[in-house]
């Protein structure tokens, strides 16, 4: 299952910003590149959920989490923090937030405890 990222729109805001000041000749070394950037940027991502493993694609990377090593994955705010292997940690920001954690929650493994939404208290930890 595939879900899209939510659309920032302070990026397109820069994208406007950064065209206009090269229209206006203002620095095509400084506009040029953070106009690169800025786009980038706006390419939405989306999130896959596979068989085994999450599948985040950006604009010009695709990452592969296997299942197994997902620690933890909790809901703050709008954004979704993830985290895996040996200290790693991947910020993501689903449209909607509530659902993708319930999808990663159903294929999860369930031998460590991952906070997936509200429902538990925060102090509750289960170990393995």
């Amino acid at each position: 299952m595939t879900y899209h990222s939510r659309r920032d729109r302070s990026v397109y805001a820069g994208i406007l910003v950064a065209a206009a000041a090269l229209y206006l000749h203002v620095g095509y070394w400084i506009a040029g590149p953070v106009l690169l950037i800025l786009l980038l940027c706006a390419y939405p991502q989306s999130y896959e959920l596979a068989a085994d493993e999450l599948i985040v694609n950006d604009s010009l990377t695709r990452r592969r989490i296997p299942y197994r090593t997902i620690g933890s994955a909790r809901q703050e705010g709008a954004l979704v923090r993830v985290r895996y292997g040996l200290g790693s940690e991947l910020v993501i920001a689903p449209a909607d937030p509530l659902p993708f954690l319930d999808a990663l929650a159903a294929r999860t493994p369930r031998e460590r405890y991952v906070e997936y939404s509200f429902a538990r208290p925060r102090g509750a930890w289960r170990t393995s």
